[in-house]
Protein backbone atom coordinates (compact mmCIF):
# COMPACT_ATOMS: atom_id res chain seq x y z
CA UNK A 1 0.00 0.00 0.00
CA UNK A 2 2.73 2.23 0.69
CA UNK A 3 4.35 1.93 -2.30
CA UNK A 4 1.51 2.20 -4.32
CA UNK A 5 0.78 5.89 -2.43
CA UNK A 6 4.59 6.47 -3.39
CA UNK A 7 3.96 5.47 -7.09
CA UNK A 8 1.04 7.39 -6.61
CA UNK A 9 2.47 10.61 -5.95
CA UNK A 10 5.41 10.16 -8.38
CA UNK A 11 3.28 9.97 -10.95
CA UNK A 12 1.50 13.09 -10.37
CA UNK A 13 4.54 15.05 -9.90
CA UNK A 14 5.66 13.51 -13.37
CA UNK A 15 2.69 14.41 -14.69
CA UNK A 16 2.42 18.28 -13.39
CA UNK A 17 5.97 18.78 -14.90
CA UNK A 18 5.27 17.30 -18.38
CA UNK A 19 2.15 19.70 -18.01
CA UNK A 20 4.03 22.40 -17.36
CA UNK A 21 7.03 21.79 -19.82
CA UNK A 22 4.82 20.77 -22.68
CA UNK A 23 2.71 24.40 -21.55
CA UNK A 24 5.90 26.51 -22.21
CA UNK A 25 7.09 24.65 -25.68
CA UNK A 26 4.02 25.42 -27.44
CA UNK A 27 3.70 28.72 -28.78
CA UNK A 28 1.24 31.15 -26.71
CA UNK A 29 -1.26 33.31 -29.75
CA UNK A 30 -0.08 37.06 -29.80
CA UNK A 31 -1.77 39.34 -27.87
CA UNK A 32 -2.40 42.87 -29.19
CA UNK A 33 -1.25 45.42 -26.33
CA UNK A 34 -4.43 47.41 -27.28
CA UNK A 35 -6.91 44.28 -26.49
CA UNK A 36 -5.60 44.21 -23.22
CA UNK A 37 -8.36 44.85 -20.30
CA UNK A 38 -8.39 44.96 -16.44
CA UNK A 39 -10.08 41.22 -16.53
CA UNK A 40 -6.66 40.20 -17.97
CA UNK A 41 -4.75 40.98 -14.42
CA UNK A 42 -2.19 37.75 -14.15
CA UNK A 43 -3.17 36.34 -17.33
CA UNK A 44 0.25 34.85 -18.83
CA UNK A 45 0.49 36.22 -23.06
CA UNK A 46 2.61 37.15 -25.52
CA UNK A 47 3.35 40.47 -27.20
CA UNK A 48 5.60 41.41 -29.92
CA UNK A 49 6.39 44.98 -31.02
CA UNK A 50 9.15 47.51 -30.82
CA UNK A 51 11.34 49.32 -28.12
CA UNK A 52 10.62 53.09 -28.07
CA UNK A 53 12.71 54.27 -25.48
CA UNK A 54 16.45 53.93 -23.27
CA UNK A 55 15.36 51.21 -20.69
CA UNK A 56 15.67 52.08 -17.17
CA UNK A 57 18.51 50.08 -15.68
CA UNK A 58 19.92 49.55 -11.85
CA UNK A 59 22.32 47.05 -11.22
CA UNK A 60 22.43 47.54 -7.58
CA UNK A 61 18.80 46.35 -8.21
CA UNK A 62 18.47 44.11 -10.37
CA UNK A 63 16.07 46.19 -12.34
CA UNK A 64 15.12 46.24 -15.58
CA UNK A 65 12.33 47.68 -17.41
CA UNK A 66 11.46 48.98 -21.21
CA UNK A 67 8.27 49.79 -22.73
CA UNK A 68 7.26 47.92 -26.34
CA UNK A 69 4.60 49.55 -29.18
CA UNK A 70 3.58 46.85 -31.32
CA UNK A 71 1.24 49.37 -33.30
CA UNK A 72 -2.23 49.37 -31.21
CA UNK A 73 -0.43 50.77 -28.11
CA UNK A 74 2.78 50.77 -25.27
CA UNK A 75 2.99 48.43 -22.92
CA UNK A 76 5.98 48.03 -19.84
CA UNK A 77 8.13 45.14 -19.44
CA UNK A 78 9.62 44.57 -16.44
CA UNK A 79 12.25 42.22 -15.11
CA UNK A 80 14.08 41.56 -11.54
CA UNK A 81 16.76 39.60 -9.90
CA UNK A 82 17.66 36.37 -11.48
CA UNK A 83 15.99 37.35 -14.86
CA UNK A 84 18.15 40.68 -15.01
CA UNK A 85 20.85 39.05 -14.01
CA UNK A 86 20.44 35.87 -16.46
CA UNK A 87 20.10 38.70 -19.40
CA UNK A 88 23.40 40.74 -18.37
CA UNK A 89 25.57 37.71 -18.68
CA UNK A 90 24.18 36.67 -22.03
CA UNK A 91 24.08 40.85 -23.09
CA UNK A 92 20.88 40.50 -24.24
CA UNK A 93 19.58 44.00 -22.86
CA UNK A 94 17.08 45.53 -25.66
CA UNK A 95 17.58 48.83 -27.32
CA UNK A 96 15.72 51.32 -28.87
CA UNK A 97 14.62 50.02 -32.08
CA UNK A 98 14.50 46.31 -31.23
CA UNK A 99 12.23 44.47 -32.32
CA UNK A 100 11.64 42.23 -29.37
CA UNK A 101 9.07 38.69 -28.51
CA UNK A 102 8.20 38.71 -24.94
CA UNK A 103 6.15 36.38 -22.60
CA UNK A 104 5.26 37.20 -19.07
CA UNK A 105 2.35 37.60 -16.31
CA UNK A 106 0.61 40.88 -16.92
CA UNK A 107 -0.07 42.64 -13.68
CA UNK A 108 -2.84 45.99 -14.30
CA UNK A 109 -2.52 48.39 -11.58
CA UNK A 110 -5.25 51.26 -11.97
CA UNK A 111 -5.97 50.53 -15.44
CA UNK A 112 -2.12 50.58 -16.39
CA UNK A 113 -1.02 47.43 -17.87
CA UNK A 114 2.56 45.95 -17.53
CA UNK A 115 3.95 42.84 -17.94
CA UNK A 116 6.41 41.01 -15.78
CA UNK A 117 9.39 39.15 -17.59
CA UNK A 118 9.21 35.57 -15.42
CA UNK A 119 12.11 34.09 -17.15
CA UNK A 120 14.95 35.51 -19.45
CA UNK A 121 13.84 32.50 -22.17
CA UNK A 122 10.57 34.41 -22.38
CA UNK A 123 12.73 37.66 -24.40
CA UNK A 124 13.61 37.33 -27.80
CA UNK A 125 15.68 39.97 -29.06
CA UNK A 126 15.93 40.82 -33.36
CA UNK A 127 18.26 44.00 -34.08
CA UNK A 128 16.96 45.53 -37.61
CA UNK A 129 19.40 47.04 -40.33
CA UNK A 130 19.88 50.53 -39.87
CA UNK A 131 18.00 52.78 -43.05
CA UNK A 132 20.85 55.79 -43.97
CA UNK A 133 18.50 58.92 -44.22
CA UNK A 134 18.92 62.47 -44.43
CA UNK A 135 18.73 64.67 -41.06
CA UNK A 136 15.95 66.39 -42.90
CA UNK A 137 13.70 63.12 -42.88
CA UNK A 138 14.23 62.63 -39.26
CA UNK A 139 10.55 64.16 -38.96
CA UNK A 140 9.11 61.87 -41.30
CA UNK A 141 10.40 58.29 -39.52
CA UNK A 142 8.52 55.86 -37.78
CA UNK A 143 9.01 56.05 -33.94
CA UNK A 144 10.66 53.30 -33.17
CA UNK A 145 12.73 52.81 -36.98
CA UNK A 146 16.54 52.16 -36.69
CA UNK A 147 18.43 54.60 -39.05
CA UNK A 148 21.71 56.09 -39.71
CA UNK A 149 22.46 59.84 -40.21
CA UNK A 150 25.11 62.52 -40.42
CA UNK A 151 25.28 65.47 -38.91
CA UNK A 152 27.31 68.80 -37.22
CA UNK A 153 27.43 69.16 -33.45
CA UNK A 154 25.99 72.47 -32.75
CA UNK A 155 25.46 72.10 -29.10
CA UNK A 156 25.93 69.71 -26.16
CA UNK A 157 24.33 69.34 -22.51
CA UNK A 158 23.67 67.01 -20.03
CA UNK A 159 20.47 66.18 -18.63
CA UNK A 160 20.73 64.22 -15.26
CA UNK A 161 23.77 62.04 -14.47
CA UNK A 162 22.52 59.70 -17.09
CA UNK A 163 21.57 61.29 -20.00
CA UNK A 164 23.45 64.00 -22.73
CA UNK A 165 21.81 65.58 -25.64
CA UNK A 166 23.60 66.36 -28.28
CA UNK A 167 22.00 69.12 -30.92
CA UNK A 168 23.33 69.01 -34.28
CA UNK A 169 22.27 70.47 -37.71
CA UNK A 170 23.24 69.12 -41.44
CA UNK A 171 22.12 71.79 -43.90
CA UNK A 172 18.71 73.42 -42.80
CA UNK A 173 17.83 70.60 -40.72
CA UNK A 174 18.35 70.57 -36.86
CA UNK A 175 17.67 67.29 -34.62
CA UNK A 176 18.69 66.20 -30.79
CA UNK A 177 20.70 63.10 -30.40
CA UNK A 178 20.37 61.83 -27.14
CA UNK A 179 23.15 59.26 -25.73
CA UNK A 180 22.25 57.40 -22.07
CA UNK A 181 25.36 56.25 -19.74
CA UNK A 182 23.03 55.01 -17.15
CA UNK A 183 22.99 51.28 -19.60
CA UNK A 184 25.09 48.51 -19.43
CA UNK A 185 27.35 48.84 -22.20
CA UNK A 186 27.22 53.22 -22.60
CA UNK A 187 27.66 54.91 -26.12
CA UNK A 188 31.40 54.95 -26.55
CA UNK A 189 32.16 58.80 -28.08
CA UNK A 190 34.55 60.88 -27.56
CA UNK A 191 34.17 64.18 -25.86
CA UNK A 192 32.05 65.86 -28.43
CA UNK A 193 32.86 69.71 -29.56
CA UNK A 194 31.37 72.39 -31.28
CA UNK A 195 31.60 72.10 -35.08
CA UNK A 196 32.40 68.61 -34.72
CA UNK A 197 30.54 66.21 -37.55
CA UNK A 198 29.21 62.80 -36.64
CA UNK A 199 27.62 60.27 -37.86
CA UNK A 200 24.46 58.45 -35.57
CA UNK A 201 23.01 55.27 -35.55
CA UNK A 202 20.03 54.59 -33.13
CA UNK A 203 16.20 54.19 -32.95
CA UNK A 204 13.44 57.67 -33.90
CA UNK A 205 12.35 58.95 -30.79
CA UNK A 206 10.16 61.86 -30.03
CA UNK A 207 9.88 64.52 -27.22
CA UNK A 208 7.25 66.70 -27.05
CA UNK A 209 6.18 66.41 -30.36
CA UNK A 210 9.35 66.50 -32.23
CA UNK A 211 11.27 63.46 -33.57
CA UNK A 212 15.25 62.44 -31.82
CA UNK A 213 17.50 60.08 -32.67
CA UNK A 214 18.00 57.77 -29.16
CA UNK A 215 21.93 56.61 -30.28
CA UNK A 216 23.47 53.33 -29.84
CA UNK A 217 26.59 54.01 -31.94
CA UNK A 218 28.29 57.47 -32.12
CA UNK A 219 31.11 58.04 -34.41
CA UNK A 220 33.47 61.23 -35.37
CA UNK A 221 33.42 61.78 -39.11
CA UNK A 222 35.70 64.13 -41.57
CA UNK A 223 33.23 67.37 -42.78
CA UNK A 224 31.48 66.96 -46.09
CA UNK A 225 32.49 69.32 -48.55
CA UNK A 226 29.91 71.98 -48.17
CA UNK A 227 27.59 73.46 -50.84
CA UNK A 228 28.46 76.96 -51.54
CA UNK A 229 26.02 79.79 -52.61
CA UNK A 230 26.40 82.37 -55.36
CA UNK A 231 26.29 85.59 -53.22
CA UNK A 232 24.40 87.34 -55.90
CA UNK A 233 21.68 85.22 -55.92
CA UNK A 234 20.96 85.81 -52.15
CA UNK A 235 17.93 87.54 -51.48
CA UNK A 236 15.27 87.90 -48.75
CA UNK A 237 13.45 84.78 -50.00
CA UNK A 238 15.56 82.54 -48.47
CA UNK A 239 15.75 84.34 -45.02
CA UNK A 240 15.92 81.83 -42.66
CA UNK A 241 17.96 78.96 -44.65
CA UNK A 242 21.26 77.72 -44.01
CA UNK A 243 23.67 79.34 -45.97
CA UNK A 244 27.56 78.98 -47.12
CA UNK A 245 29.49 81.28 -48.86
CA UNK A 246 33.17 81.75 -49.67
CA UNK A 247 35.23 84.73 -51.04
CA UNK A 248 37.49 87.59 -49.97
CA UNK A 249 37.47 89.94 -46.70
CA UNK A 250 36.05 93.47 -48.45
CA UNK A 251 35.58 95.22 -45.20
CA UNK A 252 36.01 94.83 -41.47
CA UNK A 253 33.74 96.81 -39.19
CA UNK A 254 33.46 96.68 -35.25
CA UNK A 255 30.12 97.50 -33.27
CA UNK A 256 29.42 97.00 -29.90
CA UNK A 257 28.65 93.45 -30.00
CA UNK A 258 31.27 92.41 -32.55
CA UNK A 259 32.80 92.24 -35.74
CA UNK A 260 30.72 92.95 -39.37
CA UNK A 261 32.86 90.86 -42.50
CA UNK A 262 32.38 91.91 -45.84
CA UNK A 263 32.40 89.32 -47.87
CA UNK A 264 32.65 89.31 -51.96
CA UNK A 265 32.96 86.21 -54.36
CA UNK A 266 34.37 85.86 -57.89
CA UNK A 267 30.87 87.41 -59.18
CA UNK A 268 31.78 90.94 -57.34
CA UNK A 269 28.98 90.14 -55.06
CA UNK A 270 28.75 91.41 -51.54
CA UNK A 271 27.45 90.00 -48.45
CA UNK A 272 28.31 91.21 -44.47
CA UNK A 273 28.57 87.90 -42.54
CA UNK A 274 27.91 89.61 -38.57
CA UNK A 275 29.71 87.97 -36.30
CA UNK A 276 28.57 88.90 -32.38
CA UNK A 277 31.58 88.24 -29.79
CA UNK A 278 30.57 84.72 -28.78
CA UNK A 279 31.63 84.15 -32.69
CA UNK A 280 34.20 86.76 -33.00
CA UNK A 281 36.19 86.42 -30.18
CA UNK A 282 36.60 82.75 -30.86
CA UNK A 283 38.43 82.80 -33.75
CA UNK A 284 41.76 82.08 -33.91
CA UNK A 285 42.48 84.13 -36.67
CA UNK A 286 40.11 87.26 -35.54
CA UNK A 287 43.11 89.32 -34.53
CA UNK A 288 45.24 88.83 -37.68
CA UNK A 289 41.84 88.82 -40.29
CA UNK A 290 42.41 91.11 -42.56
CA UNK A 291 40.87 92.53 -45.87
CA UNK A 292 41.54 90.35 -49.00
CA UNK A 293 41.67 87.23 -46.61
CA UNK A 294 39.63 84.52 -48.35
CA UNK A 295 36.95 82.75 -45.61
CA UNK A 296 34.42 80.80 -45.91
CA UNK A 297 30.92 81.12 -43.71
CA UNK A 298 28.56 79.69 -43.22
CA UNK A 299 25.04 80.33 -41.21
CA UNK A 300 21.44 81.47 -41.27
CA UNK A 301 20.65 84.22 -43.42
CA UNK A 302 18.82 86.97 -42.19
CA UNK A 303 17.30 90.77 -43.39
CA UNK A 304 18.45 93.87 -41.60
CA UNK A 305 17.18 97.11 -43.00
CA UNK A 306 16.19 95.63 -46.37
CA UNK A 307 19.66 93.76 -46.82
CA UNK A 308 20.04 90.21 -46.42
CA UNK A 309 23.20 89.20 -44.07
CA UNK A 310 24.27 85.93 -42.83
CA UNK A 311 24.75 85.09 -39.37
CA UNK A 312 27.63 82.75 -38.07
CA UNK A 313 26.46 80.65 -34.85
CA UNK A 314 29.52 79.45 -33.62
CA UNK A 315 33.06 79.73 -33.94
CA UNK A 316 33.45 76.44 -36.52
CA UNK A 317 31.10 78.12 -38.87
CA UNK A 318 33.71 80.64 -40.13
CA UNK A 319 36.77 79.13 -41.69
CA UNK A 320 39.99 80.97 -43.29
CA UNK A 321 40.84 79.66 -46.48
CA UNK A 322 43.39 81.74 -47.88
CA UNK A 323 45.81 85.17 -47.47
CA UNK A 324 46.83 87.31 -50.35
Amino acid sequence: MRLLKVLTVLLATGSVIALVLASRATPRPLTAIAAVQPVMNFGYVRVEGVVTAYPTFSREDKFLSFRVWDGTGELRITAYRAVVERLLAEQRIPMPGDRVGVEGTLRIRDDEPALILNAAEGLSIETPPATPVDLAALETMALGERIRTTGQVRRVRNVGRALRVISIRNGDATGDVLISSGLPVPVALPAPVAGQWIEVTGAVGEYRGARQVLSSQVSAIEAPAAHLHAIAELNSSLVGRWISVEGAVSDLRPFSRGMRVDVTDGSGATITAVMFDSVWQALPFSTTLSVDDRIQVHGELGEYRGRVELLPRLAADVRLTGSP
